[in-house]
């Protein structure tokens, strides 16, 4: 399949999916990484997926977002819906797409919801029927989305007429197949993974203060304002040498 072109800038909704920290085995020992998982979109038929690693969350998600522009896919969208029935493998994980009417909104899971959101999709069913592993999920949802083919060129390349084709009366009408305009909500811009790290969202913990004369260790401070409770301060140092351990 020939790559999509799009204009960068109008790519302007990026979901991260999944932040994970990553160790690989060397001989000075283990050196840690994040990994990223990112979705991006323009929600008007335009989604890409890729996968960043650094040691640094944030250049993790940045190399995951630069990934995922440049592996965009084009998706028919008609209305807000998908033209067809359709099921998507990676790996061992399936997931089904299936049209559905107006006002259903997006039935699916997070891996598979945030692949349709930056697509443009609002009206969906879908289903996992294999593997509940999040990245082969989300891969499988873009392998979904790569087979939907457009009404029209179906029937050109079986060299019929569009009303000549056993679909729907609505899919009969050219016009809904016209490309729509990109549309992006501000929730939908990238933010830090505040329900998969929390500690790493908002400002370390403070320092633990001073240990007392009895040798004590201080208690560290409250994480920062992310999902989870941060990780607590080191312990302040021992006290004097007087001072035995209790």
């Amino acid at each position: 399949m020939a790559r999509v072109q799009v204009d960068p800038e109008s790519l302007r909704i990026e979901k991260l999916v999944q932040l994970k920290p990553v160790s690989k085995t060397v001989k000075g020992g283990r050196k840690r990484r994040f990994s990223a998982l990112v979705v991006a979109g323009d929600g008007a038929g335009h989604v890409g997926v890729g996968m960043g690693k650094s040691a640094s969350v944030p250049d993790a998600i940045r190399k995951g977002a630069e990934a995922a522009r440049k592996n965009l896919v084009e998706v028919p969208l008609i209305d807000a819906t998908v033209p067809h029935y359709v099921i998507g493998r990676t790996g061992a994980a399936r997931v089904m797409l299936k049209p559905a009417s107006p006002g259903t909104g997006v039935i699916a899971g997070p891996a598979a919801r945030a692949v349709l959101e930056a697509a443009g999709v609002r009206d969906i069913l879908t289903k996992s029927l294999g593997s509940e592993n999040a990245v082969n999920n989300v891969y499988a949802t873009l392998d979904g989305l790569r087979q939907m083919q457009k009404a029209p060129d179906v029937a050109a390349r079986r060299g019929r007429s569009l009303q000549e084709l056993a679909i729907p009366v609505r899919l009969k009408d050219a016009s809904v197949y016209e490309p729509r305009k990109p549309e992006f909500n501000a929730d939908d811009l990238i933010e830090s993974a505040g329900d998969d790290r929390g500690g790493r969202n908002g400002n370390q913990g403070g320092r633990g203060g001073q240990g007392g004369p009895g040798g004590n260790r201080g208690r560290g401070g409250q994480g920062g304002p992310g999902g989870n409770r941060g990780r607590g301060g080191q312990g302040g140092n021992r006290g004097g040498g007087g001072g035995g351990r209790r």
